[in-house]
Order: C-alpha cells, then structure tokens, then sequence
C-alpha cells in the first residue's frame, strides 16, 4: 500500500509541475533563430515558417524581402549568399530568454545584456547593439525597433532599414 501512496503522489506531483514548467513560453528570439527562421535556409524552409500572406519584394543590391505581415517578421535573401542572409522582426511578442525584443526600453537591453553588447554609431550615434548574431536597432534612443539576426556590416544596414515596431 506504501508503494500505491508514492506513485500516487509521484504522478500528482507530474501533473502539477509540467503546466508550470510550459508556462513560459519558448523564446522567439534565440541567438540562431527569429521565429524558427534560421540563418542560410532556403526560401522554402523560411516560407514554411512564416504566417501567409506572404510578400515578395526585391530590393536593391542583390535583396529579396519575403514578409509576413501578420507575424512580423521578414526573411531577407541576397544573391550570392546561400539561404537566408539576413531575418528581423519588429513583433513585440517575440522575445528573447531574458525577454528581450522589439519594443522593449534601451534600459532594459542593457540590464539583460550589459557589456556583452557591441555599440553600433552612425554619425557619432549609438543606433544599434550587436550580442553575437543578434541586432536590437536604438536609432530613437530609448527603445528596440527591431531585432534582427545576421552576420556582417550588411545585416546592420538590413535591420536599420528595416520596419520598426511601433
């Protein structure tokens, strides 16, 4: 009977404990991936994770743009650059672990981050921090306007230019 009393109380235990463990939900921005969008996928892999409608725009400079409007979130591609070159996301629901994102304050950024992130001026302005992969653009100076995901000076310029949330 001791034994019955234990599992009993094991599996009580289980069902309380795993709808707190799935309270917090998955972070939408990881330092590989926005939305489940990874850097060098195809348009494919990227389009299967995108809410439609999607929208197609070519840009200069070798740029595709494929936008999901209703998720907020867009895939940028360039010629000569396998998969996905360059994502970003102005959706204030995706964050990252430390619940980071887009329209989150510029203070907060900075607790979460501290000296890990890399300042990023423009005519002797900070208008972006770099922490690995990840971009958050400042360019007002108190909060996120976008979280990007890229590599190199190029995936700046895309996440500066890119829509801010709002």
């Amino acid at each position: 009977m001791p034994a019955v009393r234990a599992a009993i109380v094991l599996v009580a235990l289980l069902v309380v404990a795993t709808p707190l463990a799935a309270a917090r939900p998955a972070p939408g921005i990881t330092p590989t991936s926005i939305a489940g969008i990874r850097l060098g996928m195809t348009r494919a892999q990227a389009s299967a994770r995108m809410f439609g409608p999607l929208l197609l725009g070519r840009l200069e400079d070798g740029y595709l743009r494929l936008t999901s409007t209703r998720q907020k979130v867009e895939s940028y591609f360039r010629t000569g650059t396998k998969g996905v070159a360059v994502v970003a996301t102005w959706n204030r629901r995706l964050r990252t672990a430390e619940q980071i994102g887009p329209c989150s304050t510029v203070s907060a950024l900075k607790r979460a981050y501290g000296s890990r992130l890399l300042p990023f001026r423009q005519a002797d302005r900070i208008v972006a921090y770099r922490l690995g992969r990840l971009i958050f653009t400042v360019e007002g100076g108190t909060k996120v306007g976008v979280v990007g995901l890229g590599l190199g000076r190029q995936a700046m310029y895309v996440a500066l230019n890119a829509t801010e949330c709002g």
